[in-house]
């Protein structure tokens, strides 16, 4: 159940904050983006930095509203290798612009992310709590937020 609900949530998202870091150096920045089930993909440039730092170290976390994904990245080469002929009409279609200005560049790179945690901040009948998604482990547990003094 949890994992549908976050396919559902990353269906709906256009955008997530993507956070790298290499070198006790860490960065954040929004980008945009596509999934398949789970997996997050997005299109950069090859020489930015998030592409250096995920090189470096392909741990990452992204975030939008109140849910974190912790998760590791690889790089699928360019947006129009053949590895990557079907995430083309996901991104055509959810991000036309950024699609047709930048994926024939030379240095563009598909980066994927797949979630290997997932957090989920809630409240149910006026409680706080968090739902975590451990997805290797297809297991799902709810921890509520004490509030009382």
């Amino acid at each position: 159940m949890l994992k549908e609900e976050a396919i559902r949530f990353l269906d709906a998202q256009s955008y997530l904050v993507l956070a790298t870091s290499s070198s006790n150096r860490v960065t954040a920045r929004t980008i945009s983006c596509v999934n398949k089930g789970l997996t997050i993909y997005f299109q950069t440039d090859r020489n930015f930095l998030k592409s250096k730092q995920i090189e470096q170290n392909p741990n990452v976390a992204l975030c939008a509203a109140n849910v974190q994904i912790e998760g590791i990245a690889k790089t699928r080469n360019h947006p129009f290798d053949a590895l990557n002929a079907e995430l083309l009409e996901l991104f055509k279609k959810k991000h036309a612009l950024a699609f047709n200005t930048y994926a024939h560049l030379k240095n563009q790179i598909v980066i994927e992310v797949e979630p290997k945690f997932i957090t989920f901040w809630k409240y149910i009948d006026n409680k706080p709590l968090r739902d975590y998604l451990y997805v290797e482990k297809t297991k799902a547990q709810r921890e509520y937020y004490d509030i009382s003094d």
